[in-house]
Protein backbone atom coordinates (compact mmCIF):
# COMPACT_ATOMS: atom_id res chain seq x y z
CA UNK A 1 0.00 0.00 0.00
CA UNK A 2 1.11 3.42 -0.87
CA UNK A 3 1.59 6.43 1.71
CA UNK A 4 -1.80 7.85 -0.25
CA UNK A 5 -3.65 4.88 1.01
CA UNK A 6 -2.59 5.47 4.58
CA UNK A 7 -3.51 8.91 4.61
CA UNK A 8 -6.82 7.79 3.42
CA UNK A 9 -7.45 5.84 6.77
CA UNK A 10 -5.42 8.41 9.05
CA UNK A 11 -8.06 11.60 7.22
CA UNK A 12 -10.89 8.75 7.85
CA UNK A 13 -10.40 7.87 11.31
CA UNK A 14 -9.62 11.74 12.11
CA UNK A 15 -12.98 12.58 10.70
CA UNK A 16 -14.54 9.94 12.93
CA UNK A 17 -12.63 11.58 16.26
CA UNK A 18 -14.22 14.66 15.33
CA UNK A 19 -17.87 13.48 14.92
CA UNK A 20 -18.07 14.09 10.84
CA UNK A 21 -19.58 11.17 9.95
CA UNK A 22 -19.73 12.30 6.17
CA UNK A 23 -16.18 12.87 6.39
CA UNK A 24 -15.63 9.74 7.95
CA UNK A 25 -17.85 7.56 5.07
CA UNK A 26 -16.14 9.43 1.94
CA UNK A 27 -13.27 7.46 2.47
CA UNK A 28 -15.51 4.26 1.52
CA UNK A 29 -15.79 2.64 -1.65
CA UNK A 30 -20.02 2.21 -2.47
CA UNK A 31 -19.70 -1.64 -2.36
CA UNK A 32 -17.09 -1.82 0.70
CA UNK A 33 -17.53 -4.63 3.40
CA UNK A 34 -17.04 -4.11 6.99
CA UNK A 35 -17.30 -7.63 9.19
CA UNK A 36 -16.63 -9.31 11.88
CA UNK A 37 -13.39 -11.85 10.71
CA UNK A 38 -15.22 -15.16 10.02
CA UNK A 39 -18.48 -13.77 9.57
CA UNK A 40 -18.71 -11.69 6.34
CA UNK A 41 -22.30 -12.50 6.03
CA UNK A 42 -23.22 -11.82 9.95
CA UNK A 43 -26.77 -9.58 10.13
CA UNK A 44 -25.19 -7.17 11.89
CA UNK A 45 -22.25 -6.86 8.89
CA UNK A 46 -21.89 -3.70 6.77
CA UNK A 47 -22.25 -4.53 3.05
CA UNK A 48 -21.91 -1.43 1.64
CA UNK A 49 -21.42 2.21 2.27
CA UNK A 50 -24.86 3.01 3.66
CA UNK A 51 -24.79 0.29 6.19
CA UNK A 52 -21.25 1.32 7.30
CA UNK A 53 -22.59 5.16 7.37
CA UNK A 54 -25.69 3.99 9.30
CA UNK A 55 -23.99 1.81 12.12
CA UNK A 56 -21.05 4.80 12.22
CA UNK A 57 -23.97 7.59 12.94
CA UNK A 58 -25.45 4.94 15.39
CA UNK A 59 -22.31 4.64 17.21
CA UNK A 60 -21.65 8.05 17.38
CA UNK A 61 -24.69 8.54 18.61
CA UNK A 62 -24.25 5.90 21.60
CA UNK A 63 -21.45 7.70 22.57
CA UNK A 64 -18.46 5.67 20.92
CA UNK A 65 -15.19 6.86 19.96
CA UNK A 66 -12.01 5.53 18.86
CA UNK A 67 -8.63 6.32 18.26
CA UNK A 68 -6.46 5.09 15.83
CA UNK A 69 -3.44 3.96 17.22
CA UNK A 70 -1.03 2.36 14.40
CA UNK A 71 -0.87 1.44 11.19
CA UNK A 72 0.77 -1.03 9.53
CA UNK A 73 1.97 -2.15 6.15
CA UNK A 74 1.08 -5.53 4.92
CA UNK A 75 1.63 -5.31 1.32
CA UNK A 76 -1.48 -5.11 -0.47
CA UNK A 77 -3.89 -4.65 2.96
CA UNK A 78 -3.29 -2.42 5.82
CA UNK A 79 -3.80 -3.26 9.30
CA UNK A 80 -5.28 -0.31 11.38
CA UNK A 81 -4.60 -0.80 15.21
CA UNK A 82 -7.70 0.93 17.00
CA UNK A 83 -8.74 1.66 20.43
CA UNK A 84 -12.18 2.11 20.85
CA UNK A 85 -14.06 3.46 24.01
CA UNK A 86 -17.49 2.18 24.40
CA UNK A 87 -20.44 2.82 26.72
CA UNK A 88 -20.40 -0.27 29.18
CA UNK A 89 -23.34 -2.13 27.91
CA UNK A 90 -21.48 -3.07 24.59
CA UNK A 91 -19.79 -5.19 26.38
CA UNK A 92 -16.37 -4.47 24.40
CA UNK A 93 -12.75 -5.39 25.36
CA UNK A 94 -10.60 -2.85 26.76
CA UNK A 95 -8.04 -3.57 24.35
CA UNK A 96 -7.59 -2.05 21.20
CA UNK A 97 -8.20 -4.19 18.30
CA UNK A 98 -6.93 -4.69 14.85
CA UNK A 99 -8.74 -4.39 11.19
CA UNK A 100 -7.14 -5.37 8.37
CA UNK A 101 -8.19 -3.07 5.62
CA UNK A 102 -7.48 -2.75 1.45
CA UNK A 103 -7.52 0.06 -0.02
CA UNK A 104 -8.07 0.14 -4.21
CA UNK A 105 -8.30 3.60 -5.68
CA UNK A 106 -8.26 5.89 -2.98
CA UNK A 107 -11.27 4.53 -1.17
CA UNK A 108 -11.57 1.72 1.73
CA UNK A 109 -13.11 -1.69 0.19
CA UNK A 110 -13.23 -3.98 2.91
CA UNK A 111 -12.67 -3.98 6.58
CA UNK A 112 -12.09 -6.70 8.46
CA UNK A 113 -12.39 -6.81 12.17
CA UNK A 114 -10.47 -8.56 14.39
CA UNK A 115 -10.86 -8.97 18.25
CA UNK A 116 -7.03 -8.39 18.83
CA UNK A 117 -4.12 -6.69 17.40
CA UNK A 118 -2.44 -9.77 17.19
CA UNK A 119 -5.14 -11.73 15.30
CA UNK A 120 -5.27 -9.06 12.58
CA UNK A 121 -1.52 -8.91 11.93
CA UNK A 122 -1.20 -12.88 11.96
CA UNK A 123 -4.17 -12.70 9.40
CA UNK A 124 -2.10 -9.98 7.45
CA UNK A 125 1.03 -12.22 7.70
CA UNK A 126 3.19 -10.10 9.84
CA UNK A 127 4.45 -10.62 13.47
CA UNK A 128 3.76 -8.40 16.36
CA UNK A 129 7.02 -6.38 16.03
CA UNK A 130 6.44 -5.98 12.03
Amino acid sequence: MGSGDVQVLRNAWAAFARGDVDATVEALDPEMRWYAAGYPDAADACHNREDAAAFLRQAHADGLTAELLDIRDAGDRLVAIIHTHAPPDWNRSPEPHGELITVRAGKVTEMVVYATVDDALAAAGLGADT
